[in-house]
Order: structure tokens, then C-alpha cells, then sequence
């Protein structure tokens, strides 16, 4: 049970951390050809990196969820 609850903590934070660093580079007015491109202002500011930090930080807490429902030593 802990597993699980520590898993869906993590992947919540790092789905939550995405969604607003995605969010918040669409305040500003820049764009490609025309259309907005959050990805671009996010390589603007160098932030890529840690999209994929959080992303992986999702990823792992989905993988410990996942983990803590199958093990059956409980």
C-alpha cells in the first residue's frame, strides 16, 4: 500500500509540474509561423531538460503504483 501511495504521489507531482510549466510558457506572446508553440518558448528558456526531468518523474511513479498493485507479498 505505500508503494502505491508514493507512486501516485510522484506521478502526480510530475504530471502537475508539466501541465503548469506548459501552461505558464503560453503567457508570453511568442510564435512560430504564426501559431503558438509552448515547446519552443520552453527551449527559449532552456527548460527542456527538466520537462523530461519531470517526465521521467511521472514515469517512475507510475511504474511504482504499478509495482505496489501487483506485488503480491502483501
Amino acid at each position: 500500500m505505500k508503494k502505491v501511495l508514493l507512486g501516485s504521489a510522484m506521478f502526480l507531482t510530475g504530471g502537475l509540474s508539466v501541465a503548469l510549466l506548459l501552461a505558464g510558457s503560453m503567457a508570453n506572446e511568442w510564435t512560430v509561423n504564426g501559431q503558438f508553440s509552448s515547446v519552443w518558448n520552453l527551449s527559449q528558456y532552456g527548460l527542456m531538460p527538466v520537462v523530461y526531468a519531470f517526465l521521467g518523474i511521472a514515469a517512475a511513479g507510475l511504474a511504482v503504483a504499478v509495482w505496489g498493485v501487483v506485488d503480491r507479498r502483501d
